[in-house]
Parts: structure tokens; sequence; C-alpha cells
């Protein structure tokens, strides 16, 4: 029996979830996509349910790292905030690599209230992408036209509506310059 990595399997799983949906994904199509047996994947999952808590913790450390990697890319070329912001609200749409849209997003609309811990799993990414928001909000506090908590709570609603017009599989560009021009707009630049 090949033992596959743990965080290829993931991922192959998070991108399915993220494509279809959870309620629309199959057992079959995880076994598919993560080229598990049977056997192997309810041995490591047990069922659909863990498998999807296991590709949200995936997506958590990979949206993360790709934070860390954007924000010192940023720094490194002394990009204004705003326009860091923006660039932040459009992960993980920046990359070739995912699907258009968000796993959170995506997933915080399905499911709803119908699952107490997988939302307050979704809850929880939502709020440490809020606090890194914080985080880089905090040094411009006196500047902000609101309060930083405000502010970022406002940023994350920007951020979800670019994730959902992501989608529809507009330009780039047009991306941009949404986000952006939202940013602006709640942190006063303009």
């Amino acid at each position: 029996m090949v033992v596959k990595d743990a965080s290829v399997v993931e991922t192959a799983m998070m991108i399915q979830f993220w494509q279809r949906g959870y309620y629309q994904t199959t057992v079959d199509d995880l076994l598919t996509v993560s080229q598990l047996s049977r056997t192997q994947f309810y041995r490591q999952y047990h069922s659909k349910r863990v498998a999807l808590r296991r590709s949200l913790e995936r997506y958590q450390i990979t949206l993360d790292e790709q934070l860390d990697q954007l924000i010192q890319r940023e720094r490194a070329r002394q990009t204004s905030l705003p326009a860091l912001i923006a660039a932040c609200l459009r992960l993980p749409f920046q990359s070739e690599r995912w699907p258009a849209g968000c796993l959170m997003v995506n997933l915080m609309a399905e499911i709803g209230s119908q699952d107490a811990s997988l939302m307050a799993q979704l809850q929880t990414i939502y709020a440490d992408l809020q606090t890194r928001l914080v985080g880089l909000l905090s040094p411009q506090a006196k500047t902000l036209p609101t309060t930083v908590a405000e502010a970022a709570a406002s940023l994350m609603q920007v951020r979800s509506g670019i994730q959902l017009l992501a989608k529809q599989d507009p330009s780039g560009a047009q991306l941009k310059q949404q986000s952006q021009t939202s940013v602006d707009l709640i942190m006063g630049a303009v």
C-alpha cells in the first residue's frame, strides 16, 4: 500500500470541495481526486465531513502562507498600505493554482447554520483573516475615518464580495480596481 502525503491528499480534496461544494461532492469524488482507496479514505478520514474539516485546516494553512508571502513581497516593494490590503482581499484569486472565489465564503453560504461545528471552523478562519487585517491597519489607526475594528470588518465584507465576483470570471484588472476603490473608501484614502 502506497502512503500518500496528507497535505497533497487534503489539498486535492480541498479543491474538490471548493469547485463543487460540500453537498455536491461525493465520497467517490474524494476517492478520485485523492487517489485513495475506499479503505484508506475511511481509515484516515472516517467520513466526508471529517475530510472537509481537514481540507479546511489545509485551506487555512495555505491562505496564511500565501498572505505571509504576499505581505512580505509587497512590503519589500514598499507598496502603499491600501494597495497591500487590496491585494490581500483578492487572495486567493491572484493564484492560478486555485479555483475562482473563496472556499470559506462558498461554504459559509452553502452550509449556513446546518452544521454548527463546521460553521464554527469557518468563522475561526474568517476571524483569523480579520485579525490579520487589524494587524495591518493598527499602525494607521489615527488616520482612519473609523476604528480599526470597524475598518477590518468592512474590509472583510468587501473581501467576501470580491470573492463572489471572482467566481463570475471578471478580468484581474476589474477585480483589482473594485478592491482598490473599496479599500480607499474604507481607509479614507480618497
